[in-house]
């Protein structure tokens, strides 16, 4: 077993996510709007803390959840309109 640590999946998810449905939103694609949707999303999902390699991909297991894709993409939709009506550049 490697070093144990302790990570916020949500974070990890919400980086995915953003990997893949960032570039086709309707939004400015510079790094602050882009941090700014990553902070939003955060803020509104749920985090989920695992320990270790092993607990990361148990919680990685919920990524097949419908309910989690519904609730990711829903504060991401939020997230993008908020960035969008009010960019901090």
């Amino acid at each position: 077993m490697g070093e144990l640590q302790l990570r916020n999946y949500t974070e990890d998810a919400v980086k995915l996510y953003m990997d893949r449905w960032y570039k086709d939103a309707n939004i400015c694609q510079c790094d602050i709007c882009r941090l700014d949707v990553m902070a939003i999303m955060m803020n509104n999902l749920k985090p989920k803390y695992v320990v270790t390699d092993k607990g990361a991909l148990y919680a990685q297991l919920d990524e097949f959840d419908p309910q989690n894709k519904i609730d990711f993409m829903t504060a991401m939709t939020l997230a993008v309109k908020i960035v969008k009506n009010s960019p901090r550049h």
